[in-house]
């Protein structure tokens, strides 16, 4: 612990190359050597070894019997948990939790080396509601929204840089703010994920002959679902998905022509009989188009373990779809049907390399440049 404080706080000649010694606290009589950066979990070799400090040659035997690590550390933890639900009528309901477990939490019937050896919280907040209640009757919208937050972090008693130290002392032990920051976000895993969705957004209102132009007729969907997260193993890691669609349906309703129902219905013969109720659908029974646009997007930033000045490159993933189908549903006759559907699947080009608006707004604008000049040529 004392040799890490100096070392952060720039003493000359401390370092992980260099030996570091000093007296044994509890036995100050002895001294604690140490060099490199050691850990008690990766022990696999003991080496006992006994100095002759005078001139003359010396015999001993040394017995080495039932080394063992005492004195565990006992002190227990606490977990709690808390949920709410909120209704505010038919408009929104609103759902939230909380869950905490502290170091040293477990079960009656776990075992010491069992118990939480780390602080976990996580949080969740859930929202849902209808648009639509919010504005006048007769606009008759439909707009049913959800969205939901949650968070995890896992905060561990040790330091995993130097896994015999506590965190609280290794923060402690730094010299500047910049080392406090750092360890945290070596140490802290940290999770987070949010979504938010419109499903079947629509104006419901018709007309009493339905017209292709009625708001009925046009339905609305969104959703997105972002992942972040972060570990010792990833300065960060993140999962975008990104979905909407657009859909038209309309299915007229009008009287087919009968071009021959003025023939003499008193007629008994088959062939006037027949032209008479003969009739012909001038316009497609149902007429439907569905786009829909799927972009998914993954990066992630690996940390370098061997040099942390060297950064490592960024992975980066993604894929943009875009999907269109028409279908045409048209009978003539009684006898004679005609049914069309088309579907087409594009791909989005996209530049290569992230696409953070913040850090790199030049690459940015030339992925925008890039997107829509690939969706007005359709893909």
């Amino acid at each position: 612990k004392n040799r890490n404080a100096q070392k952060l706080q720039g003493v000359p000649g401390v370092s992980y190359g260099e030996r570091f010694t000093e007296d044994d606290p509890s036995k100050p009589k002895n001294k604690v050597t140490v060099l490199g950066n050691p850990a008690l979990s990766d022990v696999k070799v003991i080496m006992i070894g006994v100095r002759n400090n005078t001139g003359a040659t010396k015999e001993c035997t040394v017995w080495a019997d039932e080394l063992r690590v005492t004195d565990f550390d006992q002190d227990g933890g606490w977990a709690a948990k808390a949920n709410m639900t909120l209704g505010m009528s038919d408009i929104a309901t609103v759902n939230a939790g909380y869950h905490k477990e502290t170091v040293g939490f477990g079960s009656v019937d776990q075992g010491l080396s069992n118990r939480n050896l780390d602080n976990y919280q996580r949080y969740n907040v859930a929202v849902q509601a209808d648009l639509g209640r919010f504005l006048p009757k007769k606009v008759n919208l439909k707009a049913p929204v959800y969205y939901s937050v949650t968070e995890e972090q896992n905060t561990p008693k040790y330091n995993p840089l130097d896994k015999d130290v506590l965190l609280d002392d290794a923060l402690e032990a730094c010299a500047t703010e910049h080392q406090r920051d750092s360890i945290k976000s070596f140490a802290v895993t940290t999770k987070r994920v949010e979504s938010f969705s419109i499903s079947g957004l629509r104006f419901d209102v018709k007309s009493k002959l339905p017209m292709p132009w009625d708001p009925a007729n046009f339905v609305f969907n969104y959703s997105s679902n972002k992942r972040h997260n972060e570990d010792p193993d990833n300065e960060y890691e993140n999962t975008n998905d990104y979905r909407g669609s657009f859909q038209y349906n309309y299915a007229p309703a009008f009287k087919p022509f009968r071009p021959f129902k003025g023939l003499n219905p008193k007629s008994k013969s088959k062939n006037v009989k027949f032209l008479r109720e003969w009739e012909f659908n001038w316009f497609p029974q149902q007429l439907s188009f569905i786009t829909n646009i799927n972009r998914s997007y993954y990066e992630q930033q690996t940390r370098n373990e061997t040099d942390v000045d060297v950064e490592l490159p960024v992975s980066v993933s993604k894929n943009f779809l875009w999907d269109r189908q028409l279908s045409v549903t048209w009978n003539f006759t009684k006898s004679l049907n005609m049914s069309f559907k088309s579907n087409t699947t594009a791909h989005i080009e996209e530049p290569i390399g992230q696409v953070n608006k913040k850090l790199f707004p030049d690459e940015y604008r030339e992925w925008r440049d890039s997107v829509w000049r690939s969706i007005t040529n359709l893909g």
